[in-house]
C-alpha cells in the first residue's frame, strides 16, 4: 500500500464542499477498488454492503451517512465497475446529498436501490427548472440478485408511494431491461397504464411518452440501439461518463 493506490472519491454531486471517501485500488488500475477506509479501518466493498441490523430488510429509505456510503458504493463502484454488464455504456452520476433513495436489503446485504426526483426538485444546478411530477430516476439490482423480481418490486413501491399523483414518470432514456420490467408491471396493474410515462426533465406534457402505448407500438430500444442513442448525445446530464474523466477526482 502506498500513495499511488490510495485515492479520494467525492460522495455527493453537489456544489458545496462535499465529504470524500478514502479508497484503496489495485496498483495501476483505478477502476479496481479493493477496500474502503471507514472508522479507522480498511473494509472490502462486500463487507460495507452488509448489515447486522434486523431493521434493514426489504426497501428502506436512505437516511444515515452510512446508508449514503452504501448507496454510493453500489452506484459508483459496483454498477460502475465491479458488476458491469458486457456492452453497458451508461454510468450513474454521484447522487446529490439530499436525493431521495431506497436501498433494497435482503438477507443482511444491500442488493439494489432506486432513486427519485421528487416533484418540485430542481432538474439540475444550472437552470431554475423543477420536476413537474415524481420521477423514478435510477434503478439498480446487483448481478447475483437479478431475475428475481426485485426491480419489479421497486417499480411497484415507487408507483404506490404517490397515490395522489395522477401521473408518475420514469427517466428518459429507459433501458431495454427496464422496458421489460414495465411490461410485467403494467400487465399486472392494468389500472396504471394511463399513469406511467417516460419523461425528459422537467416533464411537461410535450416531454412525456406513455409507457404502455410505447410498448404496444414496440418503440423501445434494444441494447445496441441504446448504445447508438448514447453516441448521439441523447443521454441525460444525470448519467455521467465517469470512466472518461477518470474515477479519481483527487489524489492523496
Amino acid at each position: 500500500m502506498n500513495q499511488d493506490n490510495i485515492g479520494l472519491l467525492p460522495l455527493f454531486d453537489d456544489d458545496e464542499c462535499t465529504p470524500s471517501l478514502v479508497i484503496l485500488h489495485a496498483p495501476g488500475d483505478e477502476t479496481q477498488v479493493v477496500a474502503v477506509y471507514l472508522h479507522r479501518k480498511w473494509w472490502s466493498v462486500d463487507e460495507v454492503l452488509k448489515t447486522s441490523s434486523k431493521f434493514r430488510s426489504g426497501l428502506v429509505v436512505v437516511g444515515s451517512i452510512m446508508e449514503r456510503i452504501v448507496l454510493f458504493l453500489m452506484s459508483q463502484i459496483v454498477f460502475g465497475f465491479l458488476e458491469r454488464t458486457p456492452g453497458e455504456h451508461l454510468y450513474f452520476s454521484p447522487h446529490p446529498m439530499k436525493e431521495f433513495a431506497k436501498i433494497f436489503w435482503q438477507d443482511g446485504e444491500a442488493v439494489g436501490f432506486y432513486t427519485i426526483k421528487k416533484k418540485g426538485t430542481l432538474c439540475n444546478r444550472w437552470t431554475g427548472q423543477s420536476y413537474l411530477l415524481p420521477v423514478l430516476d435510477n434503478v439498480f439490482v446487483r448481478m447475483q440478485w437479478r431475475r428475481k423480481g426485485l426491480a419489479l418490486q421497486m417499480l411497484e413501491d415507487f408507483c404506490s408511494s404517490f397515490p395522489k399523483e395522477e401521473v408518475v414518470g420514469l427517466s428518459y432514456p429507459m433501458s431495454a431491461s427496464m422496458h421489460e420490467v414495465c411490461r410485467k408491471y403494467l400487465q399486472i396493474h392494468q389500472e396504471q397504464r394511463d399513469r406511467l410515462y417516460e419523461v425528459e426533465s422537467p416533464g411537461d406534457w410535450s416531454q412525456r411518452r406513455n409507457v404502455w402505448l410505447k410498448l404496444q407500438l414496440n418503440h423501445h430500444p434494444t441494447n445496441s440501439e441504446a448504445h447508438e442513442s448514447e453516441q448521439l448525445g441523447m443521454l441525460e446530464d444525470r448519467r455521467d461518463r465517469g470512466a472518461e474523466r477518470g474515477l479519481m477526482r483527487d489524489r492523496m
